[in-house]
């Protein structure tokens, strides 16, 4: 009966699991009276005083890593590629998130009342079976199969209430406009297909020159145009595993432990030693390559009775296999594992016995005659055997788990408002100044667009107390100075503005070029015109839609705009492009079907509309991690993490 009711009710199962999820995130609360160091309930980090426990972060770990296990089915998924998916931190900044929402609903006053969620119980479709509420008893028993009580549930649904009476309070007027989902609907919908010329810029680029009238002439008109941007100086310290490397000491304690530690991976599958004879079957009628079904089966069962009268089996296979890669060679397909080969020929050569040979078999290459050399059981390899194998696998975990005991324990020294100079010092790290940063600019070591939009929202003297993961490892920032947008010196921009005299020169006498090949065109068509003046016609790859790039052409708003508002089988002016000026004539196209778009805007709507109430929420999120301390317990990180 349970399971006919779970089974009509899809949409009410969905939502109470993801409740079952939520609670197991949210929920734990641990009793910090007397906690016990190393235990469950030991607090692991403080946001505003609202505590994060050992406890709820080791079982939100788990079900995020079980999601990671479940999608990876097992290949290679150990504790240094979980660290390279940047688990532990993914977990840990969902739980501040949680914690920041309960401290900014706080704030703002909003709470959930007992009788909101009774209502929402007894209300809600997803809790009612036959229009009526299913009652508190049947959902404690479901809930009682995945270890939660109703008081724990009904907590998670305050939970979820208080969140959505956040986010509703903070995304109330965000609205979108029928512009924006007729843009959002025909980027999803229209398409064209195009044949194009493309005159490159740089062929006429060799040579150009730009004077110096030229460029002080371009400066004073554009000046302003050409004011540098504000820029911030960033003090960085940054935890580099690779610097690590030679603090990294492996011993032999340590390899026989990662042996013992992966040794399933260490593990030699059972491999057959084969070879066989091969005379292959056309794949079709007017295939080149060999024999119909009939011929085929008949030269095979003449080679299988040489084999069996006692013939070398090498020898028949260099003169008759049709294998050529193995045939050369007497036929010889060395040592593979099970699943190697086509699911036929794999059957069969698991079957035999060492020394036998099989009878016909037929895969889809066409017959074989396999012998079976030798058998390989299923092994592991001594330690001493693959010791200089998991040397540097060893040497790189240890790498990886001091790069991340450093890096909680410098978070937790900013924390408690040490210096990135103090913090870098206890743990031998030197604290660098960056180069200017300009607002968007993502340059080595710093490599991170996260981190840098959070330079420019720092004030001065303002220290970043969480790392930012950048391609070397993690970045801590702090903002050293501010240096504000100005107007530039000839000397700043003059090579710039030489430049771009140059490339405006050619792609002019590119858009002159590509003028001529339309002229052509329009007489003799786009193939003759590019030919005659040693050019080349091309097409996109079938039908592009809006954001793809067109061919070799790419992307860029201005030819977008040029090939979807091109009538079918007309030829465009000079396009703009990335390298150069091209000529389209749209050859095949789906346009914008607006009784199509009158249907779907309703739906569109609402899926811009949530997408812009996501974005707000977490940017407001993001906001509010300034006003809150986030204060780590360094020592219970470096217990809990590298699992």
């Amino acid at each position: 009966m349970a399971l006919g009711f779970m089974r009509r009710h899809r949409r009410w199962l969905y939502v109470f699991l993801w409740l079952v999820i939520a609670a197991f995130i949210i929920l734990y609360i641990p009793a910090f009276q007397g906690e016990t160091v190393g235990s469950p309930g030991e607090t692991l980090a403080r946001v505003g005083g609202e505590p994060i426990s050992v406890g709820e972060y080791q079982r939100s770990y788990l079900r995020q890593r079980s999601f990671y296990e479940r999608m990876y089915q097992g290949r290679g998924l150990d504790a240094s590629m979980l660290r390279r998916l940047g688990l532990e931190e993914q977990v840990f900044r969902s739980l501040v998130e949680e914690r920041l929402v309960t401290l900014e609903a706080r704030r703002l006053g909003l709470r959930v009342p007992d009788s909101a969620v009774a209502r929402m119980l007894a209300t809600d479709p997803d809790f009612q079976e036959n229009g009526q509420f299913m009652g508190s008893t049947e959902i404690k028993r479901r809930l009682e199969l995945q270890g939660i009580t109703i008081t724990e549930f009904e907590q998670s649904l305050r939970n979820k209430m208080l969140r959505d009476q956040l986010e509703g309070l903070v995304t109330e007027g965000v609205g979108v406009s029928e512009a924006e989902s007729e843009k959002e609907y025909r980027r999803r919908n229209e398409q064209v297909k195009a044949e194009y010329v493309l005159v490159d810029a740089a062929r006429f680029r060799a040579g150009l020159t730009a004077t110096d009238d030229e460029v002080k002439a371009r400066f004073e008109a554009e000046r302003e145009s050409l004011r540098l941007p504000e820029k911030r100086v960033v003090s960085h310290l940054l935890v580099d595993a690779e610097s690590l490397r030679a603090r990294v000491t492996v011993t032999d304690r340590d390899l026989e432990a990662y042996y013992q530690e992966h040794r399933d991976e260490f593990k030699e599958d059972e491999q057959a030693c084969a070879s066989h004879i091969l005379v292959k079957v056309k794949s079709d009628p007017a295939a080149k390559e060999g024999h119909a079904e009939a011929e085929a089966k008949k030269i095979a069962e003449g080679l299988l009775a040489q084999v069996k009268a006692g013939g070398d089996f090498a020898e028949i296979a260099k003169k008759s296999s049709e294998d050529p890669g193995s045939g050369p060679g007497g036929g010889d397909l060395g040592c593979f594992p099970r699943g190697r080969m086509v699911p036929q020929f794999d059957a069969a050569v698991f079957a035999l016995a060492p020394g036998q040979t099989s009878e016909l078999v037929r895969s889809s290459f066409g017959y074989h005659i396999i012998r079976l050399a030798s058998l390989r059981e299923e092994q592991t390899p001594a330690l001493s055997v693959v010791k200089e194998r998991i040397r540097p696998l060893a040497t790189s975990q240890k790498v990886e788990a001091m790069a991340a005991e450093k890096t909680e324990a410098i978070a937790g020294l900013l924390a408690k408002g040490r210096s990135l100079e103090d913090a870098g010092k206890e743990h031998g790290f030197t604290v660098q100044k960056s180069e200017p940063i300009a607002r968007g600019e993502v340059k080595e070591p710093l490599a991170s667009a996260s981190l840098v939009a959070r330079v420019f929202e720092q004030k001065v003297g303002g220290i970043e107390k969480e790392g930012f993961a950048v391609p070397r490892g993690v970045a801590f920032v702090g903002l050293v100075e501010i240096q504000p947008s100005r107007l530039p010196e000839l000397a700043d921009v003059q090579d710039k503005l030489r430049s771009a005299i140059q490339d405006d020169k050619a792609f002019a006498q590119a858009r002159d070029e590509a003028s001529a090949v339309r002229a052509a065109a329009e007489k003799d068509g786009l193939e003759k015109a590019a030919a005659s003046r040693k050019l080349v016609r091309k097409e996109t790859p079938g039908l592009v839609g809006r954001g793809q790039p067109l061919g070799d052409l790419g992307t860029g708003a201005v030819l977008e705009e040029a090939a979807f508002s091109l009538p079918e089988k007309a030829l465009s002016d000079p396009v703009r492009t990335q390298g150069g000026y091209a000529i389209l004539r749209v050859v095949e196209k789906k346009a914008y079907d607006p009784a199509a778009f009158a249907r779907e805007k309703v739906s569109l709507e609402a899926g811009l509309r949530q997408q812009k109430q996501g974005q707000l929420f977490q940017a407001y999120l993001a906001e509010a991690r300034d006003r809150y301390a986030i204060e780590r317990n360094a020592e219970a990180f470096k217990r809990v993490m590298g699992r």
